[in-house]
């Protein structure tokens, strides 16, 4: 099938590993030109020199803070001029990063009682604006060509909170960010934009590597207990890829799903108990 994107520019932030990276590749395969940023260079340059293999000319590598306006200007900003108008916006930007030594440091570690305000803060910044940033420095160019594909990934949590592991930040934050999106969705139909939020389940990635092991040594277990609980939960009973994620992200930015927006669709292996 012909995604009909080929030469359209897309920007995936949180775009050098994990779910992120798998997206950009996915993309390129597909003829995008694709701008990648995250934070940390090295990661950056790995994942790019990966692209470059297979999609010479069309990748771009930009380390900047995506939870901030300027960091999210000055990747635009090199992606208009390295490859023109910006036609697809990815926002992959992860909360909060495990520092297994210290409480309250994993996704939404800890409890209500002991998380200060500070960290909702934080998560906030990290979860909703730099989802509403990207989305809002890339309407202008959007709303030009009336063509537009705007996606997040986002977290099952957003439509059932997680109660059973210590995770009360993004069981806050992230039903906010599908609100907006579901809000941007209506807005922009008529310019040709679709908007839509993936709501991720297990998915095996490094942070989730990282996750459960920090989630082990809270509950006295080992790794493969806590993740065999967590593939005994999944129907399919196995975690995902983040291949599976890049796969449906790519088609959400195709010509051909152009009728599907405002939608908030889990890709957790059937782990989902609501219709």
């Amino acid at each position: 099938m012909d995604y009909g994107i080929e030469g359209k520019v897309a920007v995936v932030s949180g775009g050098s590993r994990g779910i992120g990276r798998a997206i950009a590749h996915t993309l390129a395969g597909e003829g995008a030109a694709v701008v990648i940023a995250a934070r940390t260079q090295s990661h950056l340059d790995d994942a790019a020199a990966s692209i470059e293999v297979f999609a010479p000319g069309r990748v771009e590598a930009v380390a900047a803070d995506l939870t901030t306006t300027a960091g999210v200007d000055r990747v635009l900003t090199v992606a208009r001029r390295r490859f023109g108008p910006v036609a697809i916006a990815v926002s992959n930007v992860i909360g909060h990063v495990i520092d297994p030594d210290r409480e309250g440091e994993g996704p939404g570690a800890g409890n209500f009682a002991t998380m200060p305000a500070e960290e909702y803060r934080r998560e906030f910044e990290h979860l909703f604006i730099s989802a509403w940033a990207l989305a809002h420095a890339a309407l202008p160019d959007m709303r030009r060509a009336r063509w537009g594909r705007i996606c997040n990934i986002g977290s099952s949590a957003a439509r059932e909170p997680a109660t059973h592991i210590p995770h009360v930040l993004p069981n806050c934050v992230r039903p906010a960010v599908a609100g907006m999106y579901r809000l941007l969705a209506a807005h922009l139909a008529d310019d040709g934009i679709t908007v839509n939020n993936i709501l991720t389940g297990g998915i095996l990635t490094e942070r989730n590597r990282t996750y459960w092991q920090w989630l082990a040594s809270e509950r006295g277990q080992t790794f493969e207990e806590v993740t065999a609980g967590v593939t005994a939960a999944i129907p399919l009973r196995r975690q995902g890829e983040p291949g599976e994620m890049a796969a449906l992200v790519a088609f959400l930015c195709s010509s051909q799903a152009a009728h599907i927006t405002g939608q908030s669709i889990p890709v957790n292996g059937g782990g989902s108990r609501h219709l």
